[in-house]
């Protein structure tokens, strides 16, 4: 028995002021061509995603992704200087099987300088399907003025970002921080993919004896994409064991996050080293050696981690 097949709209202009009568072209749009036939939504989510113009076929591509199991009615506001402002182009896909047709995405794409997103809140609140839980995936820099953030974000229950994108991961997890302790909801994909890392430390630690207070350092190498990323696992170390923790800039460059960590004291050595598709774990003490064993890597897609991080609902975040 065949499965379903996905049939995606041409793409159609409309301005923003006609947006809900382009919605409603599109739904007729959706209709089967046989007599009789009927369409149906199958939404679940509003979202709402942030990207430089340059990223808008990854960012596509990502919400493609992401509607295969969470379809929704998403709004994909594209960074753009040299954009006119007042248009925006509209398209749905429909999953079919037999004669039923259920509508898993209505996309509103948008232009816009980054100066214009503080129009948005007006142009998009009213769009916004009611009783569904709304979603805002920031996939670009932090903004050089955050209050840009906090009003998209005001839209929404709940924000994820990705800090490897930052381009001041320093300055702009320290803004996540602050907006977390005053209550947002936000979940960051680079935390995500150190769940491998958090998880071969844990297994480490079970074959040593370790007591709270004993000295420890910890030296975390990445390259130029895993800044945020060695920075936020530099962090959960501060907090769980009291290391203290130096950078190596040195690593691989093509590696989001981490490329090595080492953690000492006077008592044990734990290196783990990323060799895809796992992490290599070694732990060593004065008096023995243990076998090394592995930690499957994170292998998941930003499309997979963005679900991850809706199904999670910023509780992880």
């Amino acid at each position: 028995m065949n499965g379903p097949t996905l049939v995606r709209t041409p793409h159609r202009q409309a301005e923003w002021k006609k947006i809900p009568e382009a919605m409603r072209a599109l739904w007729r749009a959706c209709l089967p061509e046989q007599d009789g036939g009927d369409v149906a939504r199958s939404l679940t989510i509003n979202f709402v995603g942030v990207a430089p113009a340059a990223d808008q076929e990854t960012l596509q591509w990502t919400v493609d992704r992401l509607q295969r199991r969470t379809p929704c009615r998403a709004f994909l506001l594209l960074l753009d200087e040299e954009a006119k402002v007042g248009t925006a182009e509209l398209a749905a896909t429909t999953r079919c099987h037999g004669s039923v047709r259920d509508i898993v995405l209505e996309e509103i794409v948008i232009r816009l300088p980054e100066q214009a997103l503080a129009q948005m809140p007006g142009l998009v609140r009213p769009l916004l399907m009611n009783d569904l839980p709304n979603h805002l995936y920031w996939a670009a820099a932090w903004p050089q003025k955050a209050a840009t953030f906090d009003a998209i974000a005001g839209l929404c229950d709940h924000a994820v970002v990705d800090s490897r994108r930052f381009v001041a991961p320093a300055r702009d997890l320290l803004a996540l921080r602050e907006r977390r302790a005053a209550g947002r909801r936000i979940t960051d994909l680079s935390w995500l993919r150190l769940r491998p890392w958090r998880r071969a430390l844990a297994e480490a630690f079970e074959r040593l004896a370790w007591a709270t207070g004993t000295p420890a350092s910890a030296r975390i190498r990445h390259g130029r994409q895993g800044l945020a990323g060695a920075m936020l696992l530099g962090e959960w170390l501060r907090e769980r064991i009291g290391a203290r923790i130096d950078f190596d800039t040195g690593g691989d460059d093509a590696v989001v996050g981490p490329d090595t960590v080492v953690v000492r004291t006077a008592a044990f050595e734990v290196e783990i080293v990323a060799r895809a598709p796992q992490l290599r774990v070694h732990v060593t003490t004065p008096e023995h050696c243990f076998l090394p064993f592995a930690v499957p890597s994170s292998r998941g897609t930003d499309g997979d981690l963005l679900g991850a991080a809706i199904d999670l609902g910023g509780s992880a975040a």
